[in-house]
């Protein structure tokens, strides 16, 4: 049996003296891909926040392990665009190198190995030719894109996704899930995104976490499939 790459044994979440979510017991398996699904301030965001490991668990144990048991779990993080306004004066190409940062000094020029995965993530997610324009004047769909590129150049295990096809419209929306897709085909990375519900979403994810009454349940895509 495939064992997991997060664990979660009853962790609350949340800040600190503000619990949000408890005893949350889940676990994320190497290469599947989940969605989080729970309305407008339920979790969603603290919950993505500690698998990332931004947020520690208030209470409770949670477990990173690799698929090699060793060394630490890389997870990529992209939050909401909104939360993002220190980013506009910055090119491109800058955003997607700030993904190098844990890898990287301060005082050290990037490596080989770090430009070729820079470039790699460019390509994976279509934006090559857009490395010299300015962050804040791109589209929706080309600012979400450049945020994933910078988590992918991190080289994580996992990639959690905070709201990625909120405020774009229906074709933006199709070509975001495109995107997703592809990279689940050309990779075997582990991915979670939150969102409100849309049925396009759930035909591309095989398992639904689901915030509801204070904590995070696992359920069959099915389940929400006939709810919609």
């Amino acid at each position: 049996m495939t064992a997991p790459l997060i664990s979660l044994d009853k962790v609350t979440i949340g800040y600190p003296g503000v619990p949000i979510l408890e005893k949350v017991s889940v676990e994320i398996f190497p290469g599947d891909s989940y969605a989080v699904l729970g309305p407008n301030g339920s979790g969603k965001t603290a919950f993505l926040k500690t698998i990332a490991g931004i947020l520690s668990p208030l209470e409770g144990r949670l477990h990173r392990f690799t698929s090699e048991g060793k060394g630490s779990l890389r997870v990529g993080y992209v939050p909401q665009r909104a939360t993002l306004s220190g980013l506009l004066p910055l090119t491109v190409g800058e955003v997607i190198e700030m993904g190098t940062y844990g890898n990287v000094k301060p005082w050290q020029r990037l490596g080989k190995a770090e430009q070729e995965r820079i470039q790699w993530a460019k390509q994976e997610v279509e934006i090559e030719d857009l490395d010299q324009n300015r962050y804040a004047e791109l589209s929706g769909g080309q600012q979400q894109r450049t945020l994933i590129a910078r988590a992918l150049a991190s080289s994580p295990a996992v990639l959690v996704l905070d709201e990625p096809l909120a405020s774009l419209d229906k074709k933006t929306v199709q070509a975001m899930l495109r995107l997703l897709v592809k990279l689940k085909s050309d990779t075997d990375i582990t991915l979670l995104w939150a969102d409100h519900f849309i049925p396009e979403l759930l035909q591309v994810v095989q398992d639904v976490l689901e915030i509801d009454f204070g904590t995070v349940q696992p359920q069959p895509v099915e389940h929400f499939v006939q709810r919609g």
